[in-house]
């Protein structure tokens, strides 16, 4: 058709006019000449080779942007023992909380984990709680470190005291409750998805004690309660083995605390 025509050849006189006024024009004729296509062509050739390389070159961006998010690192400087949370700086902790309340409430649950007990002082699980507290944000800490029942003893809650009711339990600290491993005694199946939706309402922040993820049995049930994960690890080889554990159950893992 005419008009076709003189659309194609409208477009052919100004990619030749494009190549003219390129400083490497004469450069690329001659490229064009020695491989045996025409200027219009070379330029068409020239298009998509640059759109393919700008359309990889953003995959890349995206790609090293995810990977970095994946491996930021939380450097918190406590010894191996860690118990003593009175003798470490509140500041160790702040990171910790700053990268919490970026998340805001599309990461409302998340879990502190470790494949072994000694890599997840309980102090780092009370006193993030603390600092979202201190920043007037509700927060729920629950403990699932049954054996030790850690986080009742950091805050001096006996586990005589009170009614037979497993309940949460308000701290001294305004805006933070506890829910104390030996609750998990007190019912017959341990429910942490249960607790953790019906405290969705209540609280800006649920977090999870949960060390020795690995050996857990429940450790599938306690993962998928949580929207996030900080995983706590002293070496690499941890951390990987807790990213391939936590990941496939659409856990985000929002950082790596790592224990030195």
């Amino acid at each position: 058709m005419p008009g076709g025509l003189f659309g194609e050849q409208r477009i052919a006189d100004i990619k030749i006019y494009m190549l003219r006024e390129m400083p490497m024009g004469n450069i690329l004729k001659k490229i064009f000449w020695n491989l045996g296509i025409s200027q219009s062509r070379g330029i068409t050739i020239l298009c998509i080779v640059a759109g393919a390389v700008a359309f990889i070159l953003f995959v890349l961006i995206l790609l090293i942007l995810r990977r970095r998010k994946f491996k930021k690192v939380i450097n918190v400087n406590l010894t191996d023992g860690g118990e003593t949370s009175d003798k470490q700086p509140e500041a160790s902790y702040e990171p910790i909380v700053k990268r919490i309340k970026q998340v805001k409430k599309k990461y409302k649950s998340i879990l502190f984990t470790s494949i072994e007990t000694g890599a997840l002082p309980v102090t780092i699980p009370v006193n993030v709680a603390i600092g979202l507290a201190k920043n007037k944000k509700r927060c729920l800490l629950i403990d699932l470190d049954l054996k030790r029942d850690a986080v009742a003893k950091a805050f001096g809650l006996d586990a005589g005291q009170g009614d037979l009711r497993a309940k949460s339990v308000q701290t001294e600290f305004e805006n933070l409750w506890v829910w104390p491993g030996h609750n998990f005694s007190q019912v017959k199946q341990m429910n942490i998805a249960e607790i953790v939706e019906k405290a969705l309402d209540r609280f800006d922040f649920i977090l999870i004690n949960a060390p020795s993820l690995v050996s857990s049995p429940d450790r599938k049930q306690i993962i998928l309660a949580a929207r996030a994960a900080f995983i706590c690890t002293k070496n690499t080889s941890e951390m990987k083995k807790l990213a391939e554990l936590i990941k496939p159950l659409d856990c985000t893992i929002i950082g790596h605390i790592q224990i030195s």
